[in-house]
């Protein structure tokens, strides 16, 4: 029995839906005979969309569950699905992970099944050999239970979702709901959020499927090792802290999806149109092409920034411990020196922002991360080289500011070693200067 809800006049419905009305199948229990169904749902994958990404630990979950609870109605979390009205078909925005994956089994246990939404294009590399593994991974379950190869029919039918439909002019909803929902697939990412944010804004099919795809490039490029993480280095470790400095403000670093908010497209006036974008770190995020014209610009000179000599020095010798803090601060910091004057005297300008950032490390008996980052807005280095029309100017103010702290003197322990890390960067400046 179907039950609807009507949240906001029209444009939001919430649904108890069963499996085989999703996929559009109809099951006979006489003889077990799938078929195509007459109304159920149409679904395609849309551009802004992750790709297909679940892991062989979330596949065995799922189906453990169907094994053990599919003789009775079986509730499998929340779905999401986006309607255009001059369109028949509902563009999933959240429940790709679960429905691809439920797909493949039912496909498994019935070869000749007919789902629409396996005949989707998963252009990306990496969700193709996802969907090729995940097969393997359901036929060697399968092979070893028989239960749930006899189960076709209750999953079918049994299997239910709570689904949320969005109708024309509330996409922003979805959007809300796509944040929280994820209640079995990976939690999404700040990047993933901004790439479906900003696609709103491009209304050119072509160019749209065009950014969505080079995204995902960056996002599977960016790889899974933190250190080699190109994503958050940038956005979350430079640009977004670097703009968060500039206006001196203040950030938990615990809360959730902060650099999507940061780089979210920037109210407007609806009769001013915006313009004067010049791509620096610090400027207001316009929506849509514009934030990928932006990330190219500092994706472009972040990777050539990662090649320098100071930034394989700072690399080398502040990754242990927590000296990583104070290695991500100054780094930051020397990036926005280097979008400034490029490699000019940029070694001098490490040697100089690791004196004063150090300050905090030697002052301080037990570091906080908390704390080190309004000590470093409060250094006010981000202004010093915003201001500075030259590197003299602005390495001149970082010297008379470093002839003002303390020597640093009876350390022991982390900061002990900290000196010496930050001595051999020094000796090592010497040495090229």
């Amino acid at each position: 029995m179907e039950e609807e809800l009507i949240l906001t006049k029209d444009t939001v419905k919430l649904k108890t839906e069963q499996l085989n009305k999703l996929l559009n199948l109809s099951f006979r229990k006489e003889g077990g005979i799938v078929e195509k169904g007459k109304d159920g749902y149409i679904l395609t994958i849309p551009d802004y969309q992750r790709i297909y990404s679940w892991e062989e630990k979330q596949v065995i979950s799922l189906l453990d569950d169907l094994t053990c609870y599919t003789n009775k109605p079986f509730h499998l979390g929340s779905i999401i699905f986006h309607k255009k009205q001059d369109q028949a078909c509902y563009s999933i925005v959240d429940g790709q992970q679960r429905i691809v994956t439920l797909s493949l089994l039912l496909l498994h246990l019935k070869p000749d099944i007919d789902i629409s939404i396996l005949s989707e294009t998963f252009q990306s590399e990496e969700a193709q050999n996802y969907i090729a593994y995940n097969k393997w991974v359901i036929k060697n379950y399968c092979d070893t239970n028989e239960l749930l190869k006899q189960k076709l029919g209750d999953i079918l039918e049994n299997v239910q979702f709570s689904v949320l439909i969005i109708e024309d002019g509330s996409l922003d909803l979805a959007y809300t709901f796509f944040s929280n929902q994820n209640s079995r697939g990976k939690s999404l990412t700040d990047f993933e959020l901004l790439k479906a944010h900003h696609l709103r804004y491009v209304h050119v099919q072509e160019q749209a499927e065009h950014l969505a795809s080079r995204w995902d490039s960056i996002i599977l490029s960016s790889g899974n090792d933190d250190s080699k993480d190109l994503l958050r280095n940038l956005f979350e470790i430079y640009l977004f802290r670097l703009r968060k400095w500039m206006r001196k403000r203040e950030w938990s670093n615990n809360q959730k999806f902060k650099v999507k908010t940061e780089f979210e497209a920037a109210p407007i006036i609806i009769d001013i149109p915006p313009f004067g974008e010049q791509f620096n770190f610090y400027e207001t995020i316009q929506g849509g092409a514009h934030f990928f014209a932006y990330a190219d610009q500092f994706i472009y000179k972040y990777k050539i920034f990662a090649d320098t000599f100071a930034y394989r020095l700072l690399n080398k010798y502040l990754s242990d411990e927590n000296h990583w803090w104070y290695r991500d601060i100054v780094e930051a910091f020397l990036y926005a020196y280097y979008l400034k004057f490029n490699t000019l005297y940029l070694a001098d300008a490490l040697s100089g922002i690791i004196d004063l950032v150090s300050n905090h490390r030697f002052d301080a008996g037990r570091a906080h991360l908390k704390s080190l980052f309004k000590f470093a807005g409060e250094t006010e280095i981000i202004m010093m080289i915003d201001q500075a029309t030259s590197p003299t100017f602005f390495l001149a103010e970082l010297r008379s500011k470093s002839k003002l702290l303390p020597t640093p003197s009876g350390l022991t322990g982390t900061r002990f070693r900290y000196k010496v890390a930050i001595k051999k960067i020094k000796d090592n400046v010497l040495l090229i200067s």
